[in-house]
């Protein structure tokens, strides 16, 4: 199965890529007045969708741009985010990513993310690890907040949530050593995951958003909660993730914040990453 998401990530990104930047207006669409979405997104999940259930039949799909059953409902089924960072993709910024995942019984197992514009494939096995091209991963070992670089999104922002995450934001940033803004949920995980980042929080995420990077922070020896702590990321909608050391510190201060209330479509988010 690890294979098969492989392959149909890298097929899936490469098209991606073909059409990075290139967009005509008529071909991006408005899901609400900032959320975006276009014609290559849905042409994507179709793509993905369709790849995945002649490889597996029995295995159900959830995806961003359909309608589907929700997660609770569903003892196996693959989380996909056909393209992470869709801004970044309309605008020819490179961090953008192909997403997918695959959960039993709740639990995720396999994780695959893939970035069309580096060519660069991280992908985990839960019990076995987390790897970018082949090469075994391992978070940081920043142990003093003022030393870590961050990394954070705003998609509370882009929904007009209140409370929205900015309050944290400004504190945070007089916290900690930099901080960096992506565009792609997975792509920020990943790089947890890999040492690159030592912190990443984010309000108003989607299980295609996390559930294939959350894993890779944990077989790669971080820790991943919702921002109270706990495991329900998606019923809560709000992540930290960082290399262990940090956490604690981070949801020490997190907890000085207000957070929005789910959105009345979290019904859709289905259960908790594990």
């Amino acid at each position: 199965m690890l294979h098969t998401m492989v392959a149909v990530a890298q097929r899936a990104g490469r098209i991606a890529q073909e059409h990075a930047g290139r967009l005509r207006r008529d071909e991006i669409f408005h899901k609400g007045s900032t959320d975006m979405v276009t014609r290559v997104d849905r042409e994507l999940e179709d793509l993905i969708r369709s790849e995945l259930a002649r490889a597996f039949p029995a295995v159900a799909f959830h995806g961003e741009e359909g309608s589907y059953d929700p997660l609770a409902d569903q003892p196996r089924v693959f989380v996909v985010d056909p393209l992470d960072g869709t801004t970044s993709f309309i605008h020819g910024h490179p961090f953008y990513s192909v997403s997918l995942a695959y959960r039993e019984a709740g639990v995720t197992r396999l994780g695959v993310v893939y970035l069309p514009a580096f060519g660069e494939t991280y992908w985990s096995v839960h019990g076995s690890g987390a790897f970018h091209d082949g090469r075994r991963l391992h978070v940081s070992d920043t142990a003093v907040l003022i030393e870590a670089l961050a990394a954070t999104g705003f998609a509370c922002v882009r929904a007009r949530l209140e409370p929205d995450g900015l309050p944290l934001f400004n504190d945070m940033i007089y916290r900690i050593r930099g901080i960096r803004r992506c565009g792609s949920a997975a792509i920020d995980l990943c790089y947890v995951a890999e040492g690159r980042y030592d912190l990443y929080w984010e309000l108003n995420l989607s299980p295609w958003d996390t559930a294939a990077g959350a894993l890779m922070v944990r077989e790669a020896g971080g820790r991943v909660t919702d921002l109270a702590g706990g495991d329900a990321m998606d019923a809560r909608r709000h992540i930290a993730a960082s290399n262990g050391l940090l956490h604690d510190e981070f949801l020490a201060i997190a907890a000085h914040y207000p957070r929005p209330e789910p959105t009345a479509d979290s019904a859709h988010s289905g259960m908790a990453v594990l």
